[in-house]
């Protein structure tokens, strides 16, 4: 793993470079930007909880079902 760090690295911060740079990657940062400063930070807060949380009830799940293959 060690040998393909750097060039993953590499490559993602290229691609996100090239997102940065096209027109539409552009349009699309401004509008995130734009809709961050209308609704604020608590609407996005509030997503991101929610994902939280059904990330969290799924690996509680998964981790019931490993508990149970064990027993």
């Amino acid at each position: 793993m060690r040998n393909w760090f750097v060039p993953l690295t590499v490559l993602g911060l290229s691609g996100i470079g090239l997102f940065c740079a096209s027109e539409r990657g552009r349009k699309g940062l401004h509008a995130m930007f734009e809709r961050l400063a209308t609704e604020g930070p608590g609407e996005v807060n509030r997503f991101l909880d929610e994902q939280l949380k059904a990330i969290q009830n799924t690996l509680d799940r998964l981790a019931e079902a490993l508990e149970e293959q064990d027993a």
